[in-house]
This record gives C-alpha cells, sequence and structure tokens, in this order.
C-alpha cells in the first residue's frame, strides 16, 4: 500500500520532532517550490532521492507505417511537440531498494 500524504506527515514529524502543522507547511512549502521551479523549466533536485528534469519532445512529422497485423501500408500522423517531466532516481534511492526475492514477495503479496 502506498504512502500516504498523511502518513508521510505523521512519519516527518516523529523523525524530526516536530508538529504535524509544521511539517504539513514545510511540505506545501517544497510542493510550491519545485513546481514554480518546473514552471521555469528548471532542473530540480530533492536531496539525493530524485531529479526532475523537464524535456521538450519536438514535433514529428507524417509518416509512411506498416499495419503488422495485414502488412497494408498506412501514412502515420504528425504529433506536435510537447513539454515532459523526466523524474531519475539518484543513488539513495537506488541504494534503499530492496533484494529482488524482498521485492518479488512484496509485489506477490
Amino acid at each position: 500500500m502506498p504512502l500516504t500524504q498523511t502518513q508521510l506527515t505523521a512519519e516527518v514529524a516523529d523523525r524530526t520532532e516536530m508538529s504535524k502543522s509544521e511539517v504539513k507547511r514545510v511540505l506545501e512549502a517544497l510542493e510550491d517550490v519545485v513546481l514554480d521551479e518546473l514552471a521555469a523549466g528548471e532542473k530540480v533536485r530533492i536531496g539525493g532521492v530524485v531529479q526532475l528534469v523537464v524535456r521538450v519532445k519536438e514535433a514529428t512529422k507524417a509518416r509512411k507505417g506498416r499495419n503488422p497485423a495485414t502488412g497494408e501500408e498506412i501514412t502515420i500522423g504528425p504529433k506536435p511537440a510537447t513539454v515532459t517531466l523526466r523524474a531519475r532516481p539518484l543513488a539513495k534511492a537506488k541504494a534503499a531498494l530492496p533484494s529482488v526475492q524482498k521485492a518479488r514477495r512484496k509485489l506477490a503479496a
């Protein structure tokens, strides 16, 4: 079961000995800062856990293709340019991952 915002707030409050309301304000401020930076197209690194990068995916032109089921030649339509967000786990996040056996047991449950 994923960690909820309330559970995250409670856990951070326990570990930092801050009140839940203070932690909630800190998390809201963090969210505002991250969203403002992403809106400005900046790269955001949150501790040693994750890095968020804004990318522009260029437009594509119409092209020829084949229907794999019938072999018929078709035209694949153009796609407009888009802005995407990429999240990349960093070393601390990768090091915190469970072993393959533990992950399989947890995901099977």
